[in-house]
């Protein structure tokens, strides 16, 4: 019975050991998986760990009064189970900090269930400014609730400018801030946006989607402010974003640019959409101050 056990239990033989370029290959695989661990957690650290982003934008025909002027933009919140009370708090904190003259909201504040409009515009109610708030919708907001979050606008005062505009003054002198309704649901009338403007005035177009640029450049708007892109919300190497989130292309999923005559800010938002991630595009406050710029002789 023992030689039986002895027999069954015997050995088969010493494992082979592996060979350098299998070691090399586990070792690299290893490595990899670490990379990739360290790497998600660092995307989940970026996802809401904001930064300010600070421009100086040439503006032709900008009144001498406005030199300097600062305009502090807010895009993209998306308050959900994404992106909560606490991160926004923290945001509208840091804005409040940066003493602008006025602050703009370029749409899409919440996401999901309308439970999230009152504590996302009550929050917003807080930011500061010297010469106003001043807000446009975006397509998630008026998928959610549009009336609502227009009414939670009114209490917060925070001014909601759709298919309108207002002069602000300084001195005796103005600039326009227009605002668009929103272009993916339909909501936009840009001749009513800039009615009773003139091309020689400054102006500034509030526009959640950056697709308006075509047609804003030829209206000879100086600049437009919109969001709606998430600057992409993942950016790989050498390609960038995979996906531009407008039909101009990736020229305009972030940042400064231009048609034409007319400038572009593209804001990166705040929040997420889709999946609750930023790789290399981290959320954004905008800091956009205005300087007066000579128009190019012809």
């Amino acid at each position: 019975m023992v030689m039986e056990l002895t027999r069954m239990w015997k050995p088969r033989g010493k494992k082979k050991p592996a060979s350098p370029r299998s070691l090399k290959q586990r070792d690299a695989l290893i490595e990899f998986t670490a990379d990739l661990f360290d790497r998600s957690k660092l995307s989940q650290e970026e996802t809401y760990r904001f930064e300010v982003d600070r421009k100086t934008i040439p503006v032709i025909d900008l009144p001498y009064e406005f030199e300097g002027f600062k305009i502090v933009q807010l895009s993209d919140i998306h308050h959900s189970p994404y992106l909560s009370l606490e991160h926004l708090e923290e945001a509208v904190e840091e804005t409040n900090k940066l003493d602008a003259d006025i602050v703009v909201l370029t749409g899409d504040y919440i996401t999901h269930t309308s439970k999230y409009i009152d504590p996302c515009i009550e929050c917003l109610g807080k930011l500061k400014s010297k010469h106003g708030i001043y807000a446009v919708l975006g397509n998630h907001d008026i998928w959610v609730g549009e009336q609502a979050v227009l009414d939670a606008f009114r209490r917060s005062g925070i001014e909601v400018l759709t298919n309108i505009n207002t002069a602000i003054y300084i001195g005796g002198r103005f600039i326009y801030i227009c605002g668009l309704g929103d272009t993916t649901t339909h909501h936009h009338d840009l001749v009513a946006s800039l009615k009773g403007t003139r091309q020689r005035d400054a102006r500034i177009l509030l526009s959640h989607n950056p697709n308006i640029i075509k047609e804003a450049s030829l209206a000879e708007i100086d600049l437009v402010l919109s969001g709606h892109t998430h600057g992409g919300q993942f950016r790989l190497p050498v390609v960038g974003a995979p996906i531009a989130f407008n039909r101009h292309g990736k020229k305009y999923t972030q940042g400064l640019a231009q048609m034409k005559q007319t400038q572009i800010y593209v804001n990166r938002g705040l929040g997420t959409i889709f999946l609750p991630i930023r790789y290399q595009c981290p959320p954004e406050i905008s800091l956009l101050t205005l300087t007066a710029a000579v128009e190019a002789e012809e």
